[in-house]
């Protein structure tokens, strides 16, 4: 008894390889999507530390505002949202305490405006806590929701305990 191996035609053989070829480059555009993704990711990531390394500085910078300060506290308290101009330049001319708050905030605004794209801020006094403020710093993030309620809905936020009282 003689085994005989059957043999692909040409045709069978050309269509063969062209279906592993297909499956190749299915492949390797689904290893490519994968690496892209993860690129996209670390870049979001990147940029999210980004924002909470703006959002740490200007609320030290702000804690820092309101213990020069620490008489005019109350003046700093400030709603997300809210918005502070002043026409006293208190870095040109001498002001009071009380105007250096509502240049300070003004100031501070003008900064997290420019350096943190979207952001916003909250300036509040803590309940039970005398003398205590709370400084939160936000900006956009991308979550569905917000599981503090100290932050906004689609917002992240750092959050400083400040107590400005010599």
């Amino acid at each position: 008894m003689q085994l005989t191996v059957p043999s692909l035609s040409r045709k069978a053989s050309a269509g063969f390889a062209m279906l592993e070829a297909l499956a190749a480059l299915l492949i390797l555009t689904a290893g490519a999507v994968g690496v892209l993704w993860w690129q996209q990711q670390a870049t979001l990531r990147q940029q999210q530390q980004t924002y909470q390394f703006i959002a740490m500085a200007l609320a030290s910078d702000l804690a820092d505002r309101m213990r020069i300060n620490a008489s005019q506290s109350a003046l700093y308290a400030m709603h997300w949202g809210e918005s502070r101009q002043t026409t006293q330049d208190c870095f040109a001319n001498a002001c009071s305490w009380t105007q250096l708050a509502q240049w300070d905030i003004a100031q501070w605004q003008q900064a997290l405006r420019a350096q943190l794209p979207k952001g916003d801020a909250s300036v509040y006094s803590l309940r039970g806590q005398t003398g205590w403020w709370a400084i939160s710093v936000g900006w956009p993030a991308n979550k569905i929701s917000s599981n503090s309620t100290t932050c906004p809905a689609h917002m992240q936020c750092w959050n400083l305990w400040v107590r400005p009282q010599r």
